[in-house]
């Protein structure tokens, strides 16, 4: 049995290096979740296809040595392996430009998996880069309809990419469709903005929420964290940190609240307020160590790691 499995985008992230160069980290937000999840304790497995080129099979052995099951990556070579490169503001702030087309991750599909994997875990991850081209977004959808039947817990990751999308519209309304098979969302306070029309939080919110959606967490920065759940709503403050790339920040801090959502074995509404407040300051921890470092994969902490500076912040 798996504690938590997620489909979608696995890549290689250039990210800037000395000299103007570009060095190459495994990353796409799926498996950054993954890891974070992995990383603080949970059994977890990939699903997703990749070029069977030396890009698809480091991005294969990374995700092992991370202790992810991948024995539902596909590596396909027909296709390539997706690259981004990541450009940094002098804040670590991003930019991305994505050479995606046609390449192995959105070419998966639902007769390339096996379906059996959703009886065998608690929690099932989606993000909505998924749904930018076929077959990947019939796939996808089909996934989740099945794990919607099955009464699986579903997190759902809006991730918006412009570049990625047709257009806005586009992206706006295949994240709304997204969000009908969802229990937790992580969205950033922009991407709040994108999909409801509003910059107050707790609208913003109660809007998301008419979705069926139990948990949402609109991650702010260096500011922290607004939840809204049954419980109420509220802030959980940032934790300070030495930024340099926030590539896979809002990945680690999704996995690591999800994670220990899963291994509560609570119906979200059931979660005391005391309690989601301190899973979530576990969370904004992990990614404040996160930001630390260069690139997504490589820089997500171990539960040691994120349990120190935890005790160091009180």
């Amino acid at each position: 049995m798996y504690d938590i499995c997620a489909i979608g985008e696995l890549l290689i992230d250039f990210t800037p290096a000395a000299n103007g160069a570009f060095m190459p980290n495994p990353g796409g937000a799926p498996c950054n979740f993954l890891t974070s999840a992995q990383k603080m304790g949970a059994k977890t497995a990939f699903i997703g296809k990749v070029g069977e080129d030396v890009f698809g099979k480091r991005l294969k052995e990374v995700l092992e040595t991370q202790g992810i099951d991948t024995q539902h990556l596909i590596l396909d070579p027909r296709y390539g392996t997706t690259l981004a490169f990541v450009h940094l503001a002098d804040n670590g702030d991003r930019d991305f430009s994505f050479y995606r087309k046609g390449c192995a991750d959105v070419m998966i599909s639902i007769d390339e998996i096996d379906l059996s994997i959703l009886d065998q875990t608690s929690a099932f991850h989606f993000g909505s880069l998924s749904f930018t081209d076929e077959p990947s977004r019939t796939t996808v959808f089909e996934l989740l309809k099945k794990a919607k039947l099955k009464n699986i817990l579903i997190t759902y990751d809006p991730n918006y990419r412009a570049p990625l999308w047709e257009s806005e519209a586009q992206a706006i309304a295949y994240m709304k469709e997204g969000l009908k098979y969802a229990d937790i969302v992580k969205v950033s306070d922009e991407e709040l903005h994108l999909l409801t029309g509003t910059r107050d939080l707790d609208e913003g919110c109660r809007m998301i929420m008419t979705y069926g959606i139990k948990l949402v967490c609109v991650t702010l920065g260096d500011k922290g964290c607004f939840y809204a759940y049954a419980g109420g709503t509220g802030v959980v403050s940032g934790i300070k940190a030495h930024q340099v790339d926030t590539t896979g920040a809002g990945d680690t801090f999704f996995g690591t609240v999800v994670w220990q959502i899963v291994a509560l074995a609570k119906r979200i509404e059931t979660i005391e307020r005391d309690a989601l407040e301190q899973i979530i300051k576990i969370g904004n921890t992990a990614a404040a160590i996160c930001i630390e470092g260069y690139g997504g994969i490589p820089s997500i902490p171990s539960k040691e790691m994120v349990f120190n500076r935890l005790k160091e912040s009180k």
